[in-house]
Formats: C-alpha cells, sequence, structure tokens
C-alpha cells in the first residue's frame, strides 16, 4: 500500500508540468526578424509587411494560389508545393534560419509580326511535306522490294523440283551470279564506251591525216624502280599476271591471257627487228637492256595503264627505261606494232643519252627528240618509205615569205606569198621560223592552234636534213650528227690553252663546257647562227 501511494503522488506532481510543456509546443513558432544584414533580409522584411501571416486549422483546405509571394520559416509544418513552370524557389540564410522565398512568375510570350508568323507557318507545313513524301517513298520501296521479280519466281519454281540439299546450293550459286553480273555488266559498259571512242578517234585519224604519239614527257611513272633489286613487275602493274621472258636485247613480260584468243607469234623478233633500225643510225646513244609490257588486248592497255590513251598504240617511260605495248594479232604483219615500237624505242634511248648522269628528268630538247623518233618510226618501213617520206615527196613546203613572229606561220593559205618551189603541188604549208620552232612551248602552241601533224612534220624534214639528207646512211652525216647531238648532251671536255691537258675539278673530274643548240651548230656543222641553219635548208628542200 505504501508503494501504491508514493506512485499515486508523483503523478500528480508530474501531470502539470506536461501539460504546460504540451501547449508550448502547439503554439506557432516566431519569426525570428533581425536587423537587416543584406539585400536578402530587406526583400524578406518587405515580402512581410506586403503580406499578413495567415494561420489555417488543421482541417482546413490548403491555401489557395495567388500571384503575391508567401514567405515560409523552416518548420515542420508543411508548405504550399511550388509549381515547377511558373514558381521561383529560393532558400534564404536569415539570422540562422533557413528560410524558402516562393514567387510565381509568369511566362514572357513573344508576339510575332504578321510576316514572321507566316514564315513560320509555312516552314511548319513544309516540313510535314516533306516527312510525308519520305514516309510514302519508304513505303512504296518497301513494298516494291517485296514483291519478287520473274527470276526470282523462276528460280524458285526450278528449286522446288531438286532436293534440299541442292536447291541450297543452287540458291547460293544464283545469288552469286546475280552480283557478279551487275560489277562485269558495268565493267562491260565502260569497255564499250572506250571502244567506240576508239574507233572514232581511228576515224577521225584516217580522214585527217596520220596519228601522231603523244611525247614521251608527258608519262610521268608514279614510281621509279629501286637500283640492285630484284624487279618485280606486279608492283608497278598490279591487276595482272606477267609471264617473264628474254631476249637479245629486251625483257618481256606478257600478260597472260585469260580469253580464249590467239596471241602473236614472233613478238621479241619484232622487238628484235626495231633495235636493229636504231642500231644503224644512232648506235652511240643506245644503252642497255629495256624493260617491255604486252598487255593482251586493247581493251587491258587501257584499262591497267595509267598514261594510256585510246588512239595511242604504245608508250615510253625513258626515265626508267620501260615500253608499253599492246598485242595486235595479224595486224599488217606487225608492221604497226613495229613503227609505234621504233618510235618509242627511239625516246628510250634518246632520253637516257641526254641524262647520262641519271637526274631522271626530260633533257632533249623537244624537237630533236619527236624529229628523230618519227624519222626513224620511217625507217621501220622496208625500204625507209614510210609516210612521212611520201608526205615529203608529195607536200609542198615552203618558206613564210612574210616571216611574221610567233606562231601564225603554221598555215596553209597561199595568201603570204610567191611558190618557192615547182616541184611540188598543192596549197603550200609554210613552216615555221627556225628559232621560233626550236624554243621550248612550240608543240603545245601548234596543238592548241590543231596543228600538231604539221609541227611533226617540220621537226621530221628538220632532223632529216641534220641526220639523213640524201635518204641514205652517209658515214660523215652520221659523224656530224652525233657530234651535234653529243655536245647538247655533253657538252665539250675543257683543255687548259697553256698545256693542252684536260682541267679537272676539285674532285678530279674533267670540267665540261656546256653547248647551246646554236652553238653545236656552228661547231658540227659551221653554221654560225641559226638563219644559216634555216638558210642551208631551204637551199638542200628547194634544190
Amino acid at each position: 500500500m505504501r508503494a501504491i501511494f508514493i506512485l499515486l503522488a508523483a503523478c500528480l506532481l508530474a501531470a502539470p508540468a506536461y501539460a504546460q510543456r504540451v501547449s508550448v509546443q502547439n503554439q506557432p513558432a516566431p519569426v525570428v526578424v533581425d536587423e537587416p544584414d543584406s539585400n536578402i533580409d530587406l526583400l524578406k522584411q518587405s515580402i512581410e509587411a506586403s503580406q499578413p501571416t495567415v494561420s489555417a486549422p488543421k482541417t482546413a483546405a490548403p491555401a489557395a494560389k495567388t500571384p503575391a509571394p508567401a514567405v515560409t520559416a523552416n518548420t515542420p509544418t508543411a508548405t504550399a508545393p511550388a509549381n515547377s513552370a511558373n514558381t521561383l524557389d529560393m532558400p534564404l540564410s536569415m539570422g540562422g534560419t533557413v528560410t524558402s522565398v516562393q514567387t510565381s512568375v509568369a511566362p514572357a510570350k513573344k508576339t510575332l509580326s504578321p510576316a514572321a508568323a507566316k514564315r513560320v507557318q509555312a516552314a511548319k507545313s513544309k516540313r510535314r511535306t516533306a516527312a510525308q513524301t519520305n514516309t510514302a517513298k519508304k513505303a512504296a520501296s518497301a513494298q516494291k522490294a517485296v514483291k519478287p521479280t520473274q527470276l526470282e519466281k523462276d528460280i524458285e519454281k526450278n528449286n522446288a523440283l531438286l532436293p534440299p540439299g541442292e536447291q541450297a546450293e543452287n540458291e547460293a550459286e544464283a545469288e552469286n551470279t546475280e552480283e557478279e553480273s551487275s560489277e562485269e555488266a558495268a565493267a562491260d559498259a565502260e569497255l564499250e564506251y572506250a571502244v567506240r571512242m576508239l574507233e572514232k578517234s581511228k576515224e577521225a585519224a584516217e580522214s585527217a591525216g596520220r596519228k601522231i604519239p603523244a611525247p614521251a614527257s608527258q608519262n610521268r611513272p608514279n614510281k621509279v624502280p629501286a637500283p640492285n633489286k630484284k624487279f618485280n613487275p606486279n608492283a608497278f602493274r598490279p591487276g595482272v599476271t606477267w609471264v617473264p621472258s628474254q631476249s637479245t636485247h629486251f625483257e618481256i613480260y606478257t600478260q597472260k591471257r585469260t580469253g580464249s584468243g590467239i596471241s602473236s607469234s614472233n613478238m621479241s623478233m619484232t622487238f628484235e627487228n626495231a633495235y636493229q633500225t636504231l642500231r644503224r643510225f644512232i648506235p652511240w646513244m643506245m644503252s642497255g637492256k629495256v624493260r617491255v609490257f604486252v598487255y593482251q588486248d586493247h581493251q587491258s592497255y587501257l584499262r591497267y595503264e595509267p598514261n594510256a590513251k585510246a588512239w595511242s598504240g604504245a608508250l615510253a617511260y625513258p626515265t626508267r627505261g620501260e615500253i608499253v605495248v599492246y598485242d595486235t594479232p595479224g595486224n599488217k604483219q606487225g608492221q604497226n606494232l613495229k613503227e609505234s615500237f621504233t618510235h618509242e624505242l627511239t625516246h628510250i634511248f634518246t632520253q637516257q643519252f641526254f641524262d647520262s648522269h641519271k637526274t631522271g628528268r626530260i633533257m632533249t630538247p623537244t624537237w630533236l627528240d619527236e624529229g628523230l623518233a618519227v624519222l626513224l618510226e620511217d625507217q621501220s618501213y622496208p625500204g625507209g618509205n614510210g609516210p612521212w617520206n611520201n608526205d615529203f615527196k608529195t607536200l609542198n613546203f615552203q618558206r613564210d615569205p612574210a616571216n611574221k613572229p610567233g606562231f601564225g606561220s603554221f598555215s596553209s593559205s597561199s595568201s603570204f606569198g610567191k611558190t618557192l618551189t615547182a616541184k611540188r603541188q598543192g596549197p603550200p604549208q609554210y613552216l615555221v621560223p627556225f628559232d621560233q620552232f626550236m624554243e621550248e612551248g612550240s608543240l603545245e602552241m601548234a596543238e592548241s592552234r590543231n596543228k600538231t601533224q604539221d609541227w611533226y612534220f617540220q621537226a621530221y624534214v628538220m632532223v632529216r636534213f641534220l641526220l639523213n639528207p640524201a635518204g641514205g646512211t652517209s658515214p660523215s652525216n652520221r659523224m656530224q650528227f652525233e657530234q651535234f647531238t653529243r655536245l647538247l648532251a655533253q657538252g665539250e671536255a675543257v683543255r687548259d690553252p697553256a698545256t693542252g691537258f684536260l682541267q679537272k675539278d676539285s674532285r678530279g673530274k674533267t670540267v665540261y663546257q656546256p653547248y647551246s643548240v646554236e652553238k653545236a651548230l656552228g661547231r658540227s656543222y659551221r653554221y654560225a647562227t641559226t638563219s644559216a641553219f634555216e638558210d642551208a635548208f631551204w637551199r638542200w628542200a628547194n634544190r
């Protein structure tokens, strides 16, 4: 009993204290406002002054939305949720108490001008139309792809009669055939176009005159074989299987024939005959073996050779000693091949002779290089009676009496003056003054005026006068021409006037004096000037 009495007394004493504590907790917490220390304090005070505190009972609904700002203390009581689109919620630290300030922000709307609104509407309409068009195209293409072709129907019908294993093989074979046929069709179309262009160019060349090979200086190889290494033909002309062979003066690489055609026989003999033709006229220019690449036909020549032209029969790469031709079985017993091969072989030997120091540059004067090539090309015919020799006998070429400057002398008009010779019939063809003709760039000028064949004919007759004026193989003429070319290519060794011995440089090598064309003509032929050379030529031509 005593214990129960003591417990009741303790409860009576604790009840008033508990009731007082509960009443204190239920009272709203005062808002603490200190003296303004910053602009944020001023903002808080202004908001409190403009909006009185509103206390709501626990059973009341949430406060209605109002555009006026509301200040909410950081107390356990709940606050109205903020609208993320239109409400700005800023946490503030004021006198040790964290307070959130919420303000309603109305979205700003930009008013467009009538013209701008019209442009925006047009752009939206255009995008919708494009999207609808693309959707329609995709649907149409998908529908078209789903629909089987007649070929697919036939394959499916035929495969239905086969066992399952053979059906799979037949389907794979048909698929591969279809893929290959599309590529082959494109390649065949390109070849057919090239062949048509070739036939047209041949017809144009036959109607206009003789075809003219491209100068060897235009053939620039991308790579040069490294010295003292085994030559690999596929490294310079890939995509073709080459079969090597040897002759006395040539390394021959022939394309392995892929079709059922027949290759020309004794092709190496044709090359050796061209070599012997050059040996009769310019033996001092000839050097070591020359590489020859022979394509199986003209189509392969155009496809795999980067510098090949549809109207060309062969190409020369003098800086690396290579000639490229294509096989022409039964082509006038190989005369066309021998003619074009002799022309290109002359370029090889001439350029190597003039570039004795192996600089890799084309150093031969263009008029001399091309004139000598067409002259020896003519000598590949029986008796040397080629087309250029026929032109020499029949064309009424004359000296231009007007002697006009520039390159206007490439003309066949008879209005320039009187005829200087009565031996030839037809309209006169006036040659360019020699000093202008021997300048670099005269060939390009003639090509621009569609006078390429006239330029080659003049180069032919000038070199013919220097090397072979009588049409034979006179040793005296050949010796003069040899001295002329050596002076141009190498110069002349300088001797000490006091002792007569050859002068040496600091490295012990002989010093050579370079020669110009005019100076070499004077030393070899006793022509003091280029004009004297031209006068002697016309005396010979009009004899």
